[in-house]
């Protein structure tokens, strides 16, 4: 798992639940544009963070109240962490104590990697009160833990690329008969067929689910009724297939023993997620945060409203003249 990009996924989702810092009557030195009882987001912070964003979008990205607002809420939340992490004792693997953007990253996904192993902990000391639960949702939807209907089929795929259309549909059609007329399918698809992965197994392919192949052809093959059935030739995106149903098994509802594990693991996944938002969610939600409101609006450039102005139309003395030829 990539760590720094599902913490950089959590920030951003999460900044969303917060349009803005809480209000703070308190008054904050200029420089510090938010502190709570962890740490102080200075403006030095803001700008090592613009720092980071291309030149040639810096000038953009600072007219823009809802980017700047974005990267103050990541800020605030990864620098809470950060602390936070010092705080309880956690330490990322070869932490190198400095005050750096990369160590306070390293110490932010530190602590969310320990929020998380402290959520599956208490996910699993409590595993049984979780077992109702789990079988909760299997009475209430039993139909989503059906097993499809599948059937094993052995293909002949005629490509259309090279031949066209009208010659990749002859080929099957030819294909088919040679089939029908008495003719080994596995021979026949070594010989036809231009699926490399499967003319060399005569065609076969595995038990396959009608989700899993493109409509047309599920609809014709999934209409074969018996055993050793064989299509007419099935227009897909990219060749013609004939086919011969080998085998069918048929749908049924898994009972509930069958699917404890996947259920139960769906919920220990949802109950750490839970824990790490409620977590960050507190960052936000702090009622002892303070805001320097002023010092935040003042990052954000203002557009100039002469930059829309439309250009003043050319005059004949504004236009330029051709050069004058050289003189020979």
């Amino acid at each position: 798992m990539n760590v720094r990009r599902t913490l950089v996924h959590i920030l951003l989702a999460l900044a969303a639940l917060s349009s803005g810092f809480a209000a703070s009557a308190a008054e904050l030195p200029p420089n510090v544009l938010a502190r709570n009882r962890w740490m102080d987001l200075t403006r030095a912070d803001y700008e090592k963070a613009l720092a980071r964003v291309p030149e040639s979008m810096r000038q953009e990205f600072a007219t823009s109240p809802k980017r700047v607002q974005d990267v103050l809420n990541n800020l605030l939340v990864e620098k809470t962490l950060a602390a936070q992490a010092m705080a309880e004792g956690t330490r990322p693997p070869a932490f190198s104590a400095s005050e750096d953007a990369d160590s306070q990253h390293a110490l932010a996904t530190a602590e969310i990697q320990r929020i998380e192993s402290d959520a599956g902990k208490s996910f699993d000391a409590r595993k049984a009160s979780f077992d109702a639960k789990a079988r909760e949702i299997y009475e209430l939807d039993r139909d989503q833990f059906r097993v499809p209907e599948e059937i094993r089929l052995s293909d002949i795929a005629v490509k259309i690329a090279g031949r066209g259309d009208d010659a990749a549909l002859a080929r099957a059609r030819e294909a088919r008969q040679r089939v029908v007329a008495g003719a080994n399918f596995a021979d026949v698809a070594r010989q036809y067929s231009d699926d490399p992965v499967t003319a060399g197994k005569g065609g076969a392919l595995p038990f396959v689910t009608a989700k899993a192949l493109a409509p047309d052809y599920a609809k014709a093959a999934f209409a074969l009724s018996r055993v050793g059935d064989i299509s007419e030739p099935i227009k897909a995106p990219a060749a013609y297939h004939v086919v011969r149903l080998e085998e069918r098994r048929p749908g049924r509802a898994q009972t509930f023993d069958e699917v404890r594990e996947s259920i139960m693991q769906s919920l220990r996944e949802r109950y750490i997620a839970e824990q790490r938002e409620s977590r960050i969610r507190a960052v936000h939600e702090d009622p002892r945060l303070q805001v320097n409101q002023p010092a935040i609006e003042a990052l954000v450039n203002p557009v100039d409203p002469r930059a829309f102005d439309p250009l003043p139309a050319a005059t004949p003395s504004s236009v330029p003249r051709a050069a004058a030829p050289l003189a020979r």
